[in-house]
This record gives structure tokens, C-alpha cells and sequence, in this order.
């Protein structure tokens, strides 16, 4: 067990690097005959085991009718190498990248799958090494598109390794596959932490979506008359009402702004600021409030929108990482 343990990491290595030479990363790949492998499967192992079991069987007793049924499945077992082997033959195969993701989400690449006019793809599966598989038929469509999912665990940039497609059409007994490598990768954020909002600037807090400061531009109630007050703001209708000497107010908005800064965070690690940052960059996002962002070497003016929002959340994961 210690021998296999020390073994495998070494073998593993050197198929990497033996298909880094023969399939490099490309953009888009059509598979063919040098880039397709095949195999039998287990059901495969013991159909072929049966067969040569009735093929001795009928040896010992010559019976002409197990003599038949050996020849006709090894017939079978023969032909379906060649329907296993064309299902991914031509089959042409092209990233279309994913869209960012938090960290400890499934990043979703996408593959979008091609066929020529003359060919049909049945039973295909996908996956990244360790992850779901994910299926597929190309049929009356020209192209498909698949999501293939890969787990993330840290913010930053995180490179899809390569993808299996294999196929065990038509009856299982083999199985055709290529490990292809489309040069992809996804953004990856920090992975939110909730905590309370820091005060915004003018002693406000950013639990309410505007301030207010006495004005000219929008009415905000009525109060009681006060010696001075202008005539123009006087209640008139409520006057003649019966309601009392009222006066008019007037207010303007002002909009808050925040600076989230690394340093409101202090006793706490890297990833950690970064994922309280997080949380709060997407919730001044939902209130539509200026927010800016200060890291140690890096400011992110005041700004708003969904195209600012990303913007910080991208300078979040790739601060430090020495990525752009």
C-alpha cells in the first residue's frame, strides 16, 4: 500500500506531462483517431469472459449452437469498438468560459459542442477530474452546449484542468474518452462574511439609502408657524381648513458615500478582510450607494452600478495575487 501510495503521484506526473506534448492547450479541439483512447469497460471485462466461457464449453461438448452464440458475441463485441470509437470521432469541442464565482461555489464552464452534417453524437459525458459528470447529446442541433462544473476553494484566478469526454455508446462494453485541455480559466471572489456596515461619511449610517438636509427641492411635511417664517411657506389650504397656521418644509437629498477601507478591519487575517469587504461591497450594491474601496496600494474611486460593483469585487480577488 506505501509503495502504490509513493508510486501514483509519480506516475501521475509523467502522464501529465506526456499529455501537455500530445494534446496541448488549445482554444478548440476536434477529436480524432490520435487524440481518442479506448478501452474495454468492467462490463466489458466480463462480457469477454463469458464469451470465451461458452466458446470452452462448447469445445468440451461440441455443441454447434455454442459455437454460434460465441462467434456472434465476439462479433458483437468487435463491432462495438468501431460505433464506440466513431460516437467521439469529429466531435468538435470549444470552450465558451464561465462567469465569476464566489469562493466555495461551483465555477460553471461552459463547452459548446459540435458535429458535422453527416454525424450524430449519442451518450457523451464530462467532467473535470474529481468533479459530477455532466451529459450531452448532439443530434438534430448542429451544436450543444454543456455546463461542466468545478468546485473552487480561494479567491483569484483558478485554471480549469483538463475535462474528460468519454462516451460507452451503444452497449456499454467499451469505453472511448480524450482528456482535452481548452486553455479556460474563471474569477474566483472572496467568499462573503456578513457583519455590520461601517458608519458612512457625515456621521450617517448607511442603513438608510439617502440622507436629507433642509432645502428647496421636495416637500417633507408640514410644522408649526414660528415668528419669521416666510409668507411663501405658509399652509394656505390647511389655514382656510380650519387646520391651523402650518408651515411648508422643503428638503433636498444627499446621497451618502462610503470608503470601505482595510484598516475598519483591524484583528482580523488577510481573507477574512477581504471577505467582510465582500459582503459589504454587495450590500451597498443592492442600496445603490457610492461606495469606494481602499487596500494597502490600491483605491477604487467613488462610484455606483453594477459595472462598479464588479470592478471592486475584481480588485478584491486578485489584490495580492499577483494577477491584473
Amino acid at each position: 500500500m506505501n509503495l502504490i501510495a509513493a508510486v501514483k503521484p509519480w506516475f501521475s506526473k509523467r502522464v501529465s506531462r506526456w499529455l501537455d506534448r500530445r494534446l496541448p492547450a488549445v482554444s478548440e479541439v476536434q477529436l480524432h483517431r490520435k487524440n481518442i483512447f479506448i478501452l474495454p469497460t468492467g462490463p466489458g471485462f466480463l462480457y469477454l469472459s463469458a464469451t470465451a466461457l461458452i466458446f470452452v464449453t462448447a469445445i468440451n461438448y461440441v455443441l454447434s449452437l455454442a459455437f454460434g452464440l460465441a462467434f456472434l458475441m465476439t462479433s458483437l463485441f468487435i463491432l462495438c469498438i468501431l460505433h464506440t470509437f466513431r460516437n467521439l470521432q469529429h466531435l468538435r469541442i470549444r470552450g465558451a468560459g464561465a462567469e465569476p464565482v464566489f469562493a466555495g461555489a461551483q465555477a460553471a464552464f461552459v463547452f459548446v459542442l459540435y458535429r458535422n452534417a453527416m454525424q450524430v453524437h449519442e451518450m457523451l459525458e464530462l467532467r473535470f477530474p474529481h468533479g459530477n459528470w455532466s451529459y450531452a447529446n448532439v443530434l438534430d442541433n448542429q451544436q450543444e452546449r454543456v455546463k461542466v462544473f468545478l468546485p473552487t476553494q480561494q479567491r483569484g484566478y483558478l485554471r480549469a484542468p483538463r475535462v474528460t469526454v468519454q462516451t460507452r455508446f451503444p452497449l456499454g462494453l467499451w469505453r472511448a474518452w480524450s482528456h482535452v485541455d481548452l486553455d479556460m480559466s474563471v474569477l474566483v471572489y472572496p467568499q462573503p462574511i456578513a457583519g455590520e456596515l461601517p458608519i458612512a461619511s457625515g456621521g450617517m449610517s448607511t442603513g438608510d439609502s439617502n440622507s436629507v438636509q433642509v432645502g428647496v427641492e421636495d416637500f417633507h411635511g408640514l410644522r408649526n408657524y414660528n415668528t419669521g417664517d416666510s409668507p411663501k411657506q405658509i399652509a394656505w389650504k390647511n389655514l382656510a381648513r380650519g387646520q391651523g397656521l402650518k408651515v411648508k418644509q422643503f428638503v433636498d437629498a444627499q446621497d451618502e458615500h462610503l470608503i470601505l477601507d482595510w484598516e475598519q478591519l483591524h484583528g482580523l487575517d488577510t481573507e477574512e478582510r477581504l471577505s467582510r469587504l465582500c459582503y459589504w461591497v454587495l450590500s451597498l450594491a443592492q442600496r445603490d450607494v457610492d461606495f469606494g474601496l481602499r487596500l494597502p496600494g490600491v483605491e477604487v474611486c467613488l462610484g455606483r452600478g453594477d459595472a462598479h460593483c464588479k470592478k471592486v469585487l475584481r480588485t478584491l480577488a486578485l489584490w495580492n495575487t499577483g494577477a491584473q
